[in-house]
């Protein structure tokens, strides 16, 4: 009998430490251990956070990782360099990561902006034209990527809570690209809605283009550059594995517009042309001789991009803007608008034609600023605040409110939190100053 109460002794301590020891490990909280005091243990399930989002450059040579899902990424602390760079932690060109975005640019290097400084790429140059300093603009573009990878980024751009994002797509290998990235990579086999088409009969090509495939040309107002036609005409021409990646850009854009449409976000689409496609007015003012292969270029381009640009208007809730005509007519003045070499890229003053252009459908976008006497809420609770372009004041007491010359404050706007994020919080605000605290503070700037 003695021993069977020790058993059942025995048993019930061991249960309740392994008990114990499972709440430990697995529910602290139900101990009342602090949460941070709770410990998680290091393992490859849950890697560090702060070793992995801060990770020291995995090559200091290189420009592009590798990625299982976008095929490459921009190196992490990229520094700037010729043309290219500084890069953000997250291997995207801006200066820093914000934790908000007014609005989101997403393309391959015609969006990053190869060939000029961070300053001087179209997202920086449609900023400027907006002529609000205060909008943020944060760029999510790689060189080498195409729809499918930024349809993947679309997962992450709502996560800055923008206003509009802008998507690029470029005639010159977005096409190719995407049919290229479906077949090769089994993340992406569910874009293709044709089975059995392979890139066979697809002409080899190299960004090295032989001498012979080039076609230098100087217009009579000086400017020159060099087209390479034959290389631009494999993204255009009609073969089933063009016409697939064609497709496969109207499927992600359709897929784009949906997650837009659920995160409350304005999505606004451009297509980016070639080189040759916008001196092609210019080439055909001056009556030049134009080979074979870039008068087919031209002529297969520009249907693409008109029936593109149909499918990505159409979309519910997305807007389509054209920045071939601004290019074309840009072109036709004596400002070199690309390189004279081969690059098929723009200098700063063609990235400043499409960036101006893309301003005119983003504007409006954005509210105005917030200038005047709103309420904070925090949970059921609200509190009110005076905001200007300065930053936040808290305000200490109703009769601070009144005694500068504001009506009760409970019948103020609720604020909204993405609206001030970026705002410098200036404090509890006990002073007594109609000029610079009451309504007259909002005299020069329009209340949003």
């Amino acid at each position: 009998m003695k021993k069977d109460i020790l058993l059942l002794l025995v048993v019930t301590v061991a249960t309740l430490l392994v008990a114990l020891g499972l709440i430990h490990r697995y529910a602290p909280q139900l101990l009342g251990a602090p949460p941070d005091l709770q410990l998680v243990a290091l393992d490859k399930k849950l890697p560090a956070f702060y070793a992995g989002a801060l990770r020291a450059p995995e090559n200091s040579k290189d420009f592009l990782l590798k990625d299982p899902l976008t095929r490459v990424r921009g190196r992490p602390f990229y520094p700037i360099m010729p043309g290219v760079g500084p890069h953000d932690m997250l291997g995207f060109r801006n200066a820093g990561v914000p934790d908000t975005a007014d609005i989101i640019t997403i393309g391959d290097s015609m969006t990053y902006g190869n060939n000029a400084f961070m300053e001087q790429n179209w997202p920086a140059w449609m900023q400027a034209a907006l002529q609000r300093p205060e909008v943020n603009v944060y760029n999510m573009s790689i060189g080498g990527w195409t729809a499918i990878q930024y349809l993947d980024m679309m997962d992450y751009a709502p996560r800055f809570r923008p206003y509009a994002v802008v998507v690029a797509f470029y005639t010159g290998n977005d096409p190719l690209e995407a049919f290229q990235m479906v077949k090769g990579n089994d993340n992406w086999h569910w874009l293709m809605d044709t089975d059995g088409i392979t890139a066979s009969g697809l002409p080899k090509f190299s960004l090295d283009v032989p001498p012979q495939e080039q076609w230098p040309v100087r217009f009579a107002d000086g400017v020159h550059t060099v087209f390479t036609p034959q290389l631009r005409l494999i993204s255009n021409t009609r073969h089933p594995a063009t016409d697939a990646g064609y497709a496969i850009l109207a499927r992600a854009a359709g897929l784009m517009a949906e997650k837009a449409g659920k995160a409350g976000v304005q999505l606004i689409f451009t297509i980016i042309p070639t080189k040759e496609l916008a001196f092609a007015r210019k080439v055909e003012a001056e009556g030049l001789e134009a080979p074979p292969q870039y008068r087919d270029l031209v002529a297969a381009e520009t249907g693409r991009i008109q029936t593109l640009a149909a499918e990505l208007g159409a979309l519910p809730g997305a807007r389509y803007v054209d920045v071939v005509e601004p290019l074309q007519q840009a072109a036709l003045g004596s400002v070199a608008l690309y390189p004279e070499n081969i690059n098929g890229h723009p200098v700063a003053a063609g990235y400043r034609v499409i960036g101006e252009r893309i301003a005119t459908a983003v504007a409006g976008r954005v509210p105005e600023p917030y200038c005047g006497l709103y309420v904070e809420s925090s949970g059921k609770q609200y509190f009110p605040i005076l905001v200007s372009r300065a930053g936040v004041w808290h305000i200490a007491a109703q009769s601070v409110l009144q005694q500068n010359g504001w009506p009760d404050g409970s019948k103020a706007t609720v604020a909204d939190p993405r609206r001030l994020a970026r705002l410098p919080q200036l404090g509890s605000l006990n002073r007594v100053d109609p000029p610079h605290f009451g309504p007259a503070m909002c005299q020069d700037t329009p209340a949003g």
